[in-house]
């Protein structure tokens, strides 16, 4: 599960408890409302927009679709497409269309096209509402949008690494492409460029030639903004890895695009010598975090400021046509009016984006965090000016817009329901009074790297934030889910559970997406640990963590929940969780195996290798015990920072703990898809890792090019 930082971070989350309000299906007794005091700022005033580039809605894919009579809607656990009556929701219709499909867009001629995930294809419904056509594209179908025109259809692929393009009339393929790793979201704007989003850090802009193929020669990475607004002011850009960018709307102003993902905080070797030594190397005493990840005070060239941060936050990247990402704004936060938090700390793993037609609005959904945040896309900087927080029912997805962008649409996943949400209020915000707001100031050598100066804020464009509520909230599919796993997979992605994490700062699906990782290094008071895989990899690979000290999976979890600060879980909490960990969470499918099981010849060489006796794999990696032995081990992996505190702690006559390196034998169960390796995450490749380890970990060493290629071919498959 996820991994918490280490005590001086954890502790100055006290002084705030993430509150959300009582809402559908929220338990109240889990985020007691608590104000918090920090310099604050105003949103800017929404406009209505031109339509001179409108985008269609189809030019993005979400888990539903909106058109003047009727929503789509995704059911994934039915494995089916429903329709509804757009304004009083009625349901209207419902079609199969195959294992857990992701995304819908519908096209000008009323056809809807959906993502069938663990199928690996995508089906196109008619306007009878009956699947016309099936293409299968891979292993693992995402993200989807149409061009402008309706004629072409785009598809992601996350663990082929592809994108696909096909005739949206006959889902016959055009075109194959490959991306960068793990591509998620598509959009298409009207500019003839389309936007591929990635789990991992980089977006990916490519031309379209006139045929609507994709244009390699026109390609370029995105790098995703580097701080929020307020991250300038604590000084804690050079921290932050952007990740889970799963969701990307066309800017419906300029025709480029907003990716919505988080930013994370892990530390680094410093934080790690911190919390072991009790200074830091500079002399700053732990209980003064400077980097973020706590509600502290951070000192910047003279200048104070007491703003709350979060160690992974919500964030939205705004790209023009060429890829060109908008410089980030300095800015104090916006305040919550109902509970005085930071605005954009209320929302919690981000699952979608969506933009309005008719104004400069975008909405993004916290799955973890049953709501969702409005932002003015007219801002320099969008995560400069939410206007509100929507209260959603469990689990929101997926977002909406009404064509004429009076009403959202929120798709609640936990609970297999729809909101309405009137935006009107969101029209004529009445303006902010100079007395509510205020700007920090600090000298220049503060901003010496900031992108861009602080902006200054004028009465007349400012306006008070608000809550939305949703008008009606409807059903659309009867659950299929066992009540306990549904209520496992609720503790695991609620993050306002004071019980998991101290002051309800996140849940384990704020690292673990959908139960896999987000690939990043966290520096505990262990060392540096990766964000192990959790899907698929439980099951009979005891004991659990690093140090291979528990031997059962609840008291891990226990130990996990003291770790993030929680209060600790309730017996049926742990249970329930317990059982959504070993058979609720899916393991994404192997794009290295065929459909049959049969391994190639290059498989089949590997697997001779790994079983023998020259290169001893087997000794630790059991095949019987899931590719583990249940035993600690030292094959030298241990970092050099590790390395000195250990010996820092021998010469000064402390007990130094387990010697450093000395780590459980993870199982191998699913390396294809959870790079990096080793346990601090050092190893980008399976190869690198066994050139490290290549007399430590079995042997290699005497393997020649082909052998060892045939062996990484191998582990690919388990």
């Amino acid at each position: 599960m996820i991994r918490a930082r280490f005590a001086r971070v954890v502790i100055p989350f006290a002084a705030l408890s993430l509150a959300a309000t009582a809402g559908c299906g929220k338990d109240p007794n889990l985020h007691p409302k608590k104000l918090v005091d920090f310099q604050s700022s105003k949103p800017e005033r929404p406009v209505a927009l031109s339509a001179a580039l409108t985008a269609p809605a189809w030019t993005s894919g979400h888990g539903l679709a909106a058109t003047d009579a009727a929503l789509f809607v995704v059911d994934r656990d039915n494995g089916a497409l429903v329709r509804m009556e757009r304004k009083s929701l009625a349901v209207k219709a419902t079609v199969a269309v195959g294992e857990r499909p992701e995304q819908v867009v519908v096209g000008p001629d009323d056809a809807a096209f959906v993502t069938v995930r663990a199928d690996g294809d995508v089906v196109r419904v008619g306007a009878d509402f009956s699947v016309e056509r099936r293409a299968h594209l891979g292993t693992e179908t995402y993200g989807l949008a149409l061009s402008a025109d309706g004629r072409t259809l785009y598809v992601t692929l996350p663990h082929d690494g592809q994108l696909v393009t096909l005739d949206a009339a006959t889902l016959e393929e055009l075109d194959r492409m490959d991306t960068l790793a793990l591509p998620r979201a598509v959009a298409v704007s009207p500019l003839n460029y389309l936007f591929v989003t990635h789990e991992t850090d980089a977006g990916l802009r490519v031309g379209l030639d006139m045929d609507g193929l994709p244009n390699t020669d026109d390609a370029l990475p995105i790098g995703l903004r580097q701080g929020n607004p307020a991250d300038f002011l604590m000084g804690r850009t050079a921290t932050l890895h952007q990740r889970r960018a799963l969701a990307a709307t066309i800017d419906q102003a300029t025709g480029g695009v907003f990716i919505a993902h988080v930013q994370a905080s892990p530390g680094d070797s410093n934080d790690f010598i911190a919390s072991a030594t009790g200074t830091s190397v500079n002399g700053v005493p732990v209980d003064q975090p400077t980097d973020g990840g706590g509600y502290g005070t951070t000192a910047q060239a003279g200048a104070t400021f007491d703003i709350p941060t979060r160690p992974v936050e919500v964030s939205v990247t705004s790209a023009d046509p060429t890829g060109t990402v908008a410089p980030a704004q300095i800015q104090n936060p916006v305040a919550d009016p109902l509970t005085g938090e930071p605005m954009t700390a209320l929302v919690d793993q981000p699952s979608d984006i969506a933009s309005s037609p008719t104004w400069s609005l975008a909405i993004v959904t916290g799955y973890g965090t049953d709501n969702a945040i409005v932002l003015n896309t007219a801002s320099q900087d969008p995560m400069r000016s939410p206007l509100a927080i929507i209260d959603a029912g469990r689990a929101p997805r997926a977002v909406a817009f009404a064509p004429d962008g009076k009403m959202a649409y929120i798709l609640n996943d936990q609970e297999l329901t729809v909101s309405s949400v009137d935006l009107t209020p969101l029209f004529s915000l009445p303006a902010a009074e100079m007395d509510d707001f205020g700007t920090s100031f600090a000298t220049s050598d503060a901003f010496a790297e900031a992108p861009s100066a602080m902006p200054m804020q004028m009465e007349g464009d400012l306006v008070e934030p608000t809550r939305l509520n949703a008008a009606k909230t409807v059903a659309f599919g009867k659950d299929p889910v066992p009540a306990q796993i549904r209520r496992g997979q609720r503790v695991f992605t609620y993050a306002r559970n004071e019980r998991l994490s101290h002051a309800g700062e996140f849940a384990c699906a704020t690292c673990h997406f959908e139960g896999t990782e987000d690939k990043l290094v966290w520096f505990i008071t262990d060392g540096p640990r990766q964000t192990p895989s959790l899907a698929g990899r439980l099951l009979g690979t005891a004991p659990f963590n690093w140090n291979g000290s528990k031997d059962e999976l609840k008291s891990n979890m226990e130990q996990t929940v003291a770790r993030m600060g929680g209060a600790g879980l309730s017996k049926s909490e742990l249970t329930d969780l317990e059982q959504f960990l070993l058979y609720g969470l899916q393991a994404p499918k192997n794009p290295n195996l065929a459909a049959d099981g049969q391994l190639t010849a290059e498989q089949q060489l590997g697997k001779t290798i790994f079983e023998s006796s020259e290169a001893k794999c087997t000794s630790c990696h059991r095949v019987e015990q899931d590719f583990t032995d249940g035993f600690s081990h030292n094959v030298g992996t241990a970092s050099a920072v590790e390395r000195t505190i250990w010996e820092l702690k021998v010469a000064q006559g402390q007990d130094p703990g387990r010697e450093p390196g000395l780590l459980n034998t993870p199982t191998l169960k699913g390396l294809f898809y959870t790079a990096p390796y080793l346990h601090d995450g050092s190893a980008k490749t399976l190869e690198e890792a066994l050139d490290r380890t290549a007399d430590t970990m079995g042997k290699t060493s005497h393997l020649s090019k082909e052998e060892k290629s045939a062996l990484i071919a191998y582990l690919k498959t388990l």
